[in-house]
């Protein structure tokens, strides 16, 4: 009996430890984001400052042409320094979030993969549907990423010249009359992703996404996320 009760007593103990260390590495990692989100509102704010500087001076170039360029390189230069600070930090909220399995309001998109679940659909009639749902899916795959296809057209859309999925397409127009709407629509999607993200490599780029608003996520909201409404999804190894 008092064997018993030692080992229940071990036990809670090792949970209580457990659960310390869980609540350790949470606030361990909050603390991270916290220090994050303080670095991102520094940065929006000089970048803030710095472009009407650089407008300014264009502006007053005849009166120290010299001068003026000289100060237009400098603000430039700030500009970009604190820019690819902010591209780094987007990387890093990625890689933070990109492992998370639990369904949240914002995590990773791969812009430009394509969506297999119409595929699985289209297939369930047939025997070895989910086979070859994958196998079409891979091979389709392939082809949004093919540099040398280029399914695209610039159109006139409010005055402003944009590039869009052209339709008339010889291959999109087979894929059209072959698939259903849905399997169709996921190969757009992608093709018009891959486009906007990475035109000439044409591989998948990760992205920062807003899945309940389906858009591009900022940087100050996913950081606001992960310091209030996130848990970070880890396991911790037992000693």
């Amino acid at each position: 009996m008092e064997s018993e009760n030692l080992e229940e007593l071990q036990g809670g103990s090792y949970v209580s430890k457990e659960i310390s260390q869980l609540y350790e590495a949470n606030y361990e990692e909050k603390k991270k984001v916290q220090e994050l989100k303080l670095r991102i509102e520094e940065l929006e704010n000089e970048l803030k400052k710095k472009t009407p500087l650089i407008k300014g001076s264009s502006e007053t170039e005849d009166e120290g042409p010299d001068a003026d360029q000289e100060l237009i390189g400098v603000l430039i230069a700030s500009e970009r320094k604190s820019k690819d600070e902010l591209t780094e930090l987007r990387k890093l909220l990625i890689d933070q979030l990109e492992d998370e399995s639990t369904p949240a309001p914002f995590g990773v998109k791969r812009m430009g993969e394509l969506d297999s679940q119409p595929f699985i659909e289209a297939m369930k009639p047939y025997k070895d549907g989910p086979y070859k749902a994958m196998r079409l899916c891979s091979l389709l795959s392939m082809l949004i990423g093919c540099p040398e296809w280029h399914p695209f057209k610039i159109i006139n859309m409010g005055g402003k010249l944009v590039e869009v999925v052209d339709e008339e397409d010889e291959k999109l127009k087979t894929l059209k009359m072959g698939f259903s709407e849905s399997v169709y629509n996921a190969i757009k999607t992608a093709l018009t992703e891959m486009n906007e993200y990475n035109p000439s490599g044409r591989f998948i780029v990760q992205e920062l996404w807003n899945f309940k608003e389906d858009r591009k996520a900022s940087l100050k909201e996913v950081v606001e996320f992960m310091l209030h409404g996130w848990t970070p999804n880890k396991r911790l190894r037992r000693s």
